[in-house]
C-alpha cells in the first residue's frame, strides 16, 4: 500500500507523510494531534502557541500589475519582486542625485525658490514612496519552487559525499542504508527538477509576450508625449 502523501508548505511538492519534508527538508505541516492542545495545558502556553502560528504566516505578496501567461500569480509577483529589486538602488540613486542638484539650485541668488522647493518635496515624497517600495520587495523571502528544488538537490549530493567519505568508519549496513535514502531522494528531486524545468519554459513564453506588450505600451506612450497628449511630471 503506497504511503499517504501531503504538500509540503514550503516546496509545495507532494512528499510522504511524515514530520519532515523528504525532498527540502523542511517540517511539514503538523497533524492535528500535534496542533490541538491537551485540556489541561495552561492558557498561557497555548497563547504561545497561537503567536507562533500567527508569526509563522506569510505576509502578502507586492501587487504588480503585469500578468505573466502561464504562470500562477505567486510564482509571477515572487520572480517580478526579486527582479525589481536588482533595479530599484538605481531608481533611489537617481533620485538622491536629483534633490542634490536642487539643493544646490536653491543656493542661487536668482533661483526661483517657489519652484525649487516645490520640486525637492516632489523629490522627497518620491524618494520614500520608492524607499516604501523597496522594503516591500525585500520582505519577500520566498523562492520558487526551481529554486528550492536546485538548493535541495545541492544539499542531498552534499550528504552524499559525506557519507562516502565516512563509509569506511560506519556499520556497512547503516551505510548502505543511508545510501539508499539519500540516492532514492537524489532521483526524486531530479525528476521534481524536470517538471520545474518543463514549467519554466512555459513561462518563459509567457514572459516574452508580456514583453512585448510593455514595450508596445511604452512606444505608445512616448508617441502620446511627443504629440503634446501627455507631459512629464515636474
Amino acid at each position: 500500500m503506497p504511503e499517504p502523501l501531503v504538500a509540503c508548505p514550503s516546496c509545495g511538492l507532494e512528499v510522504p507523510k511524515g514530520k519532515y519534508c523528504k525532498l527540502c527538508g523542511e517540517l511539514l505541516m503538523q497533524s492535528e494531534e500535534e496542533s490541538i492542545p491537551e485540556q489541561d495545558v495552561e492558557y498561557e502556553q497555548e497563547n504561545e502557541f497561537s503567536e507562533e502560528i500567527q508569526e509563522s504566516t506569510p505576509a502578502s505578496l507586492p501587487h504588480f500589475e503585469v500578468t505573466i501567461e502561464n504562470m500562477h500569480h505567486d510564482a509571477a509577483a515572487i520572480l517580478l519582486a526579486h527582479a525589481e529589486l536588482l533595479v530599484i538602488d538605481e531608481e533611489l540613486d537617481r533620485i538622491i542625485e536629483k534633490i542634490k542638484a536642487t539643493r544646490q539650485a536653491l543656493r542661487l541668488k536668482q533661483a526661483d525658490k517657489a519652484v525649487l522647493t516645490a520640486r525637492a518635496e516632489t523629490l522627497r515624497s518620491e524618494f520614500e514612496k520608492t524607499k516604501t517600495r523597496r522594503r516591500e520587495l525585500i520582505s519577500v523571502k520566498e523562492k520558487l519552487v526551481l529554486e528550492q528544488l536546485l538548493e535541495a538537490l545541492h544539499k542531498h549530493e552534499e550528504r552524499l559525499t559525506k557519507l562516502e567519505e565516512i563509509s569506511g568508519t560506519v556499520d556497512k549496513e547503516v551505510y548502505k542504508e543511508q545510501r539508499v535514502e539519500i540516492l532514492q531522494t537524489i532521483n526524486d528531486l531530479r525528476s521534481n527538477l524536470k517538471d520545474a524545468i518543463k514549467t519554466g519554459m512555459k513561462w518563459s513564453k509567457g514572459i516574452s509576450k508580456a514583453l512585448k506588450i510593455l514595450d508596445k505600451e511604452m512606444s505608445r506612450l512616448d508617441a502620446k508625449f511627443k504629440i503634446g497628449d501627455i507631459s512629464r511630471p515636474k
